[in-house]
């Protein structure tokens, strides 16, 4: 029953894209945050331009970190193992998390198709990452964790049937 799904040759683009925006944009907010602080603490600067300085860096810093792990969350291989699913997500480096079959709530068909105008799913979890609670929620899925299933995984529907043979659901549409 074992068998990996991996993601495509253009979703690895963007997810590369999103991965060298990430590595690129936070440290440079990281040093503009640092000189705004150091320069608080010093008192050499103006306190209104230091604090407009760190709060931008901060937000900044906020949307560099959350935007590109968003997307590249979006783009998980996924194994199917006898026991569950192993998921290879990204929090600051790939790491395979499991997923007990029990632990499968829901295959959910989302209201809005992929980049490439066709259906996706999300399986909707107890447990995963921060990043999947926010892409659940992104979709009107609600605050389980969950596992998009688009067009960009090689052979979904074979993953889409063993789920829904776990769960007792058939999906529709291809």
């Amino acid at each position: 029953m074992d068998h990996q799904f991996n993601t495509s040759q253009n979703s690895k683009a963007v997810t590369g894209s999103a991965l060298l925006f990430l590595w690129i944009s936070v440290p440079l907010l990281m040093y503009v945050f640092l000189v705004a602080i150091f320069s608080l603490i010093t008192r050499q600067a103006n306190l209104p331009t230091a604090f407009v300085a760190l709060a931008l860096s901060s937000y900044g810093l906020f949307l560099a970190i959350t935007l590109p792990l968003n997307l590249i969350n979006q783009f998980n291989k996924v194994r199917v193992a006898k026991n569950g699913l192993y998921v290879e997500v990204y929090v600051f480096r790939y790491i395979w998390k499991f997923v007990d079959w029990k632990d499968v709530l829901e295959l959910k068909l989302l209201p809005l198709p992929d980049r490439w105008g066709k259906p996706q799913w999300l399986i909707k979890v107890r447990e995963l990452t921060y990043w999947h609670k926010l892409i659940s929620q992104h979709y009107g899925c609600g605050p389980q964790p969950g596992i998009v299933i688009s067009s960009d995984l090689i052979d979904r529907d074979k993953l889409l049937d063993t789920v829904e043979g776990k769960l007792g659901k058939k999906h529709s549409g291809s």
